[in-house]
């Protein structure tokens, strides 16, 4: 999933970036880096862990 639609995702489901991270265990920051857009750049691992439990809040 692109970086664009990934956040579309996440503002279309309402989901608040702290349940990301208390779900997926990715540091807050880097999380609210991504979604703020101060970053593209993120661990690959990371990045898996979030679209998977989006997509599993959007089930």
């Amino acid at each position: 999933m692109e970086n664009e639609a990934l956040r579309r995702l996440k503002d279309e489901l309402g989901v608040i970036n702290y349940k990301i991270n208390y779900k997926t265990g990715v540091h807050l920051g880097v999380i609210e880096d991504f979604f703020d857009r101060k970053r593209d750049d993120i661990d690959p691992k990371d990045r898996a862990k979030i679209e998977a439990m989006l997509l599993k809040e959007k089930q």
